[in-house]
């Protein structure tokens, strides 16, 4: 699989999981099942029943553990959506407009991004981002 794909991945994963809790949900969670269920009905059918454990998931998680449930949602649907665009790589533009619609809908701070690093020995590790940057946590930096 490409970089590209998996970073697709990645934003789709993170679109999904942002939309859950705003007003473009139902149809966010309608195109996610119709882009798994490829035309099969019970596919899809199945993919809305596991997308519909999202918003309950992130509703009765308690506050302090709030963040790591949207990061381990976010990883689950982001592997998904990996799977299926290496088994399916013609659904490349569908995933995007996807993620676009989302971005253009979710409000900015509900837009979550989590990049993981992690080097060990002596490596070197190169990473370009941007907007704002969190190291560590709070009570570390004040």
């Amino acid at each position: 699989m490409t970089d590209a794909l998996v970073e697709l991945a990645t934003a789709g994963g993170t679109a999904i999981v942002s939309a859950a809790a705003t007003d473009i949900w139902q149809g966010t969670k309608g195109r996610v099942a119709r882009l798994f269920g490829r035309g099969d009905d019970r596919d899809e059918q199945r993919v809305s029943v596991q997308l519909d454990r999202i918003p309950q998931e992130l509703d009765q998680a308690p506050e302090p553990q709030q963040e790591r449930v949207r990061t381990a949602l976010q990883n689950r649907w982001t592997e998904k959506l990996a799977e299926l665009l290496e088994e399916n790589p013609e659904l490349e533009e569908d995933l995007r407009s996807l993620v676009e619609a989302v971005r253009a809908a979710v409000p900015l701070p509900q837009q979550t991004f989590v990049q993981n690093n992690n080097a060990y020995g002596s490596s070197t590790q190169n990473i370009t981002q941007t907007g704002d940057i969190v190291v560590g946590n709070k009570s570390r930096t004040q």
